[in-house]
């Protein structure tokens, strides 16, 4: 049987600051398999990104329960989920979140250092790989406002994975991007599931969707359905698509 590598059981997340209080997460079950790549899917609102903070640790949830690789995660203090989410995740949002006074190649180094700080040449060359492979080793040097939006996503991609993460969660990673930067980043991010990390990615676009091995949908903060997709190819992928949007449709999306 396939490792688990992310389990969550009976997920509840609630919102106190509003009046009245907001369930957002109404006892979700997920589980996510090593090396596996799974889309979450729902209409605005349903849910999407609380539950992708929610398991990865960025928002603590209300009730239930989250673990990661056997590690529960959700009685461990700040310090401690802070230092799972530098060693054993990685993170691509919308917007890249870099630091305008690092070039590129340093942005997507400094995480790897601060992770392996007793391993820096290994850091090191690791990133350099990591930039040649995803085809933006020629624009290394330059700042985070010279790139295009797809090689900074490109880019973030690297810095998810440049400490050897077990899980990447993505956010919408497409979603300011145009049609041809998101055949490019979506390749990325199908190459980085393909070199062994579990994806968890979290997209309103079908076609992004398609990518997946498996997408669960979120309605009013429950999963209502999944669907099985296996592995993605390119010579498959326009009836895969269909498939998919055939299914969506089925659930009013």
């Amino acid at each position: 049987m396939t490792e688990t590598v992310l389990e969550a059981r009976d997920l509840t997340k609630t919102f106190t600051t509003t009046d009245p209080p907001v369930q957002v997460l109404r006892g979700v079950d997920l589980s996510v398999r090593r090396g596996e790549f799974l889309a979450v899917m729902g209409a605005s609102g349903s849910g999407k990104s609380t539950l992708l903070h929610t398991v990865s640790g960025m928002a603590r949830p209300t009730g239930g329960t989250v673990r990661l690789e056997g590690r529960e995660l959700t009685g461990l203090d700040d310090a401690e989920i802070s230092r799972l989410r530098l060693t054993r995740m990685g993170f691509v949002f919308q917007e890249a979140h870099f630091l305008r006074t690092l070039s590129i190649r340093d942005n997507v180094l400094l995480p790897a250092l601060r992770a392996t700080p007793d391993r820096r040449g290994e850091a090191i060359c690791r990133v350099d790989a990591l930039l040649e492979r995803f085809g933006i080793a020629q624009v290394a040097g330059h700042g985070v406002t010279q790139v295009s939006g797809g090689q900074l996503q490109r880019a973030s991609i690297c810095r998810a994975l440049a400490a050897g993460p077990s899980i990447v969660f993505a956010d919408e990673p497409t979603g300011a991007l145009n049609s041809a930067m998101t055949t490019e980043v979506m390749d990325a991010l199908t190459e980085a599931h393909h070199r062994g990390a579990a994806l968890v990615m979290v997209t309103h676009d079908p076609v992004c969707a398609s990518r997946a091995d498996r997408v669960t949908y979120l309605r009013d903060g429950l999963v209502v359905d999944e669907r099985v997709l296996g592995a993605w190819s390119q010579a498959g992928s326009s009836s895969r698509e269909a498939a998919l949007l055939a299914w969506l449709g089925s659930l009013d999306f």
